[in-house]
């Protein structure tokens, strides 16, 4: 999918080829204790982005979506037909029509902008929602009924829609921050 965005006084910023999601870490954070003692999870992300673009690329706003994957067992709809399909590309799950949470980054790159071959970040987001057990963290991301977690990552130049920039699949690995 081709997204073209302007970049200012008509030039136009075509986002998956001017910026680049790079060092993208994901996993599952300790949140701490729940208000009952149970141990929760929430899935969490950190990447890095590069302007690989030929000019400046300012005032550019981040949205992570966290999606549950479809359980195991159950029916998938066409790809045409999904909110959130499996993406081959970037070796995802088709996740479910609800959010499982999102994070939002008001101003990854300001009005002073990045330059080409610049890096912004490390950017981290994670989501609200995760889960809770009362078993060693280790055997939550072992167990039977867990299901595994994708982000979707949007974008927005200036006040221009937002667009889809990339999605990964959240590694089943324990992170601190």
């Amino acid at each position: 999918m081709l997204v073209v965005l302007p970049a200012g006084c008509g030039e136009q910023l075509d986002v998956p080829t001017s910026l680049q999601v790079t060092d993208v870490t994901s996993g599952w954070l300790d949140a701490g204790l729940d208000t009952l003692g149970r141990t929760k999870l929430v899935p969490i992300i950190s990447f890095r982005l590069v302007n690989v673009s030929d000019g400046p690329l300012r005032t550019i706003q981040l949205n992570g979506v966290f999606r549950r994957c479809l359980a195991p067992g159950v029916e998938v709809p066409p790809a045409e037909a999904m909110v959130s399909p499996a993406n081959a590309e970037a070796g995802t799950c088709p996740g479910e029509d609800q959010e499982w949470g999102n994070a939002f980054l008001g101003r990854a790159v300001g009005r002073d902008g990045l330059e080409p071959g610049a890096a912004a970040g490390p950017f981290t987001m994670e989501s609200g929602l995760g889960y809770t057990g009362e078993q060693p963290r280790i055997e939550m991301l072992q167990h039977r009924q867990f299901v595994d977690v994708k982000v979707e990552l949007f974008v927005r130049h200036r006040s221009d829609p937002w667009t889809s920039l990339s999605e990964y699949q959240i590694d089943r690995q324990l992170l601190t921050q």
